[in-house]
């Protein structure tokens, strides 16, 4: 009998992002290997904030996108980080979740639900509303929550950290297992709930057919593909280095918090060698990525457990990478010789970095080129993962 899944998530395409992407990519992955799948998500509105055009006014919504039933669920967005607006937004979403997505669950009677933490609401209130059902449930950690925005600053010591640990516990407690996007959050997991098991289950990408197109002749260029957040830190990036003057070009493509900042910043110095292009959907990123030599990967500060899926993207493409951060991250990359990597916020290092990238000889700049690929092909090789993954879950639900 054909085990049913459901993945309850914040956000799914036509969004883009990292987060949309891996639960798409699932979802599709899933299907084709012989379960029937369903996904629950909120009204696409990631990142703008705001609810895309042709799902507004709606408080349910059912279509198919690309074989895969979805429902969309209401909620009140916001793009603010003010803290009361926030509230608002998450508290419509458990109210969403309560209400439309119980019901939805109980309609649908899965075998197991798939539930995306971040946001921390889906997975803790989430994983009640599967409990009610009977379903099995899985809970995929991609960030530690409350330990991220705690890192970041957005949350002190105080009460309310320790009632948001309290529910992080209890969030791990109520999953029959767990999926993980790095060694060190399933680290983390296993300290606090030591009986669950555990899937390091990577944002892993196919390679590309573009990979090996050979990159345009002349000067070196660098792209940054992804969400212009906090957490990245571009801005910080593009006002402190001068591109132009290491013999560069710094080309951003995508949407975010700091993106107002950004754009008035390269308007106000036009010679400083960044470009901004928009957004683009994920379809288009390969082609596009064949005009660049590297792939900038930014952390603004060290965030336990992270480690960004833009890395993986790389290796599908065939770019080395500028990383700026700690942790798995960088050392995937040191032991890969995939490219180069500094501290968060060491802009003098990073300016270093890039210097090296623009003076490789060709030779070398190659063999970085082939280092990527070879990290696609071996050490993460998405077809594997998924067949392991396959296997982890069927023995999870026999």
């Amino acid at each position: 009998m054909t085990k049913r899944i459901t993945l309850f998530c914040s956000s799914f395409p036509p969004e883009t992002g990292a987060a949309p992407g891996r639960m798409y990519h699932l979802a599709i992955m899933l299907q084709q290997n012989g379960f029937e799948v369903q996904v629950i998500a909120a009204m696409p509105n990631y990142p703008s904030g705001k609810i895309f055009s042709e799902y507004r006014g709606k408080f349910l919504h059912k279509e198919i996108v690309d074989g895969i039933p979805v429902t969309r669920i209401w909620l009140i967005p916001t793009h603010s980080s003010n803290k009361i607006k926030r509230t608002i937004s998450l508290l419509s979403y458990t109210f969403s979740m309560l209400t439309l997505g119980r019901k939805e669950l109980l309609k649908i009677k899965p075998d197991l639900v798939i539930l995306s933490s971040p946001p921390f609401v889906t997975g803790y209130i989430g994983g009640l509303i599967a409990k009610s059902t009977k379903a099995k449930i899985l809970l995929n950690v991609s960030d530690l929550w409350p330990k991220t925005p705690f890192d970041l600053g957005f949350i002190r010591k105080g009460k309310l950290l320790n009632f948001l640990q309290n529910r992080e516990l209890k969030m791990y407690q109520n999953a029959n297992a767990l999926s993980v996007q790095s060694n060190p959050i399933k680290e983390h997991i296993e300290s606090l709930a030591r009986d669950k098991k555990i899937f390091v289950y990577r944002n892993l990408q196919p390679a590309q057919p573009t990979a090996k197109f050979n990159r345009p002749a002349g000067k070196r260029k660098i792209v940054y593909s992804g969400l212009l957040g906090v957490a990245q830190g571009v801005s910080a990036i593009v006002q402190a280095i001068n591109f132009a003057a290491l013999g560069t070009e710094l080309h951003l493509y995508g949407q975010g918090f700091e993106l107002a900042q950004i754009v008035d910043f390269i308007k106000q110095h036009p010679d400083n060698g960044v470009y901004y292009h928009g957004s683009v959907s994920a379809k288009e990123i390969p082609e596009i990525l064949t005009q660049y030599h590297a792939m900038l990967i930014p952390l603004s500060s060290n965030i336990e457990g992270a480690v960004p899926s833009k890395i993986f993207s790389a290796y599908a493409n065939g770019l080395p990478i500028l990383f700026c951060g700690h942790g798995e991250a960088a050392e995937i990359i040191k032991s890969t010789q995939s490219g180069l990597t500094c501290a968060s916020g060491d802009f003098q290092a990073l300016a270093q970095n890039i210097q090296r990238i623009v003076s490789l000889s060709e030779a070398e700049y190659n063999s970085l080129r082939e280092n990527c690929l070879q990290c696609n092909e071996n050490q993460f090789n998405k077809t594997n993962q998924d067949a392991a993954f396959v296997n982890f879950l069927s023995e999870f639900l026999s």
